[in-house]
């Protein structure tokens, strides 16, 4: 049975807010039903796998690279190459909650602004920006189907709020395009 992802806990830390399934498992089990075959079926699904970092180095004006760990360890990272420069990171999670209701559920501090950008073929999407003076951070959401894929951008000060907004359109739109029908 898949559960509602809880709004509240996806931007509880903007920039490092992830959407994940809840289950009744209690952490560290170990029985049979629980462990891991060492080397998977086939691989997993990776939302890197559809990314191209160069659409968005030019929407950031400086150059990322992919960063999408091993089959046995996934991540999906845009990384700068520059240190110090904007990071964004991906997660996803199946769920029936549409992407409406989560960000109606969400309690967003004051100042953050949600916007809802053209993503073709999504049935949503949201950014949700917050930009302070000692950072800029960007929540992208596009929901396709039962699929709800997040990005994370943050950009420490100085930073260039528009070119982060940019740039996690970009990455929005690369995902929402290649996203899978089912887990």
């Amino acid at each position: 049975m898949r559960r509602p992802v809880r709004a509240a806990a996806v931007l509880a830390l903007l920039a490092a807010a992830a959407l994940a399934g809840c289950s009744d498992d209690e952490p560290g089990a170990t029985t049979p039903e629980h462990t891991l075959p060492s080397t998977p079926a086939e691989p997993a699904w990776n939302p890197c796998d559809a990314l191209d970092p160069a659409p968005v180095s030019r929407a950031l004006g400086a150059e990322v690279t992919l960063e999408a760990g091993t089959p046995e360890a996934p991540r999906c990272s845009l990384l700068p190459v520059e240190p110090g420069g904007p990071t964004l990171n991906v997660t996803y999670a199946w769920t029936q909650v549409g992407l409406a209701e989560t960000i109606d559920q969400l309690q967003l501090p004051e100042g953050v602004d949600v916007r809802t950008p053209e993503v073709a073929g999504a049935d949503d999407a949201r950014l949700v920006v917050n930009v302070r003076d000692d950072a800029a951070a960007v929540t992208g959401f596009v929901d396709d189907g039962d699929l709800v894929q997040t990005v994370n951008a943050l950009d420490l000060a100085p930073h260039d709020a528009a070119t982060l907004v940019a740039a996690t359109t970009e990455v929005v739109r690369q995902l929402s395009a290649a996203a899978p029908e089912e887990p």
